[in-house]
């Protein structure tokens, strides 16, 4: 790998590592009945991780993006 892709790579890598703490922290509202702040949450994670892919194309936040919408899912 090149360095630009390498720096490329590591800063998708943070965002999903980022993303990934926003799904915990979406459980934990939810489980506390927090529906205000879950929402919010799903919202933040959803930007991110759109424009993680637009952007990066290192597709990092991907895995994030889809447990925060199956979790959305299983409360509804």
């Amino acid at each position: 790998m090149s360095k630009k892709t390498d720096v490329i790579h590591e800063l998708g890598t943070r965002i999903g590592e980022l993303l990934f703490e926003a799904v915990r922290l979406q459980a934990v509202a939810r489980r506390n009945g927090d529906t205000e702040s879950s929402e919010k949450i799903a919202a933040f994670i959803a930007g991110v991780s759109a424009a993680e892919s637009a952007c990066l194309r290192t597709d990092e936040s991907c895995g994030a993006f889809l447990m925060s919408r199956l979790d959305e899912t299983r409360a509804h």
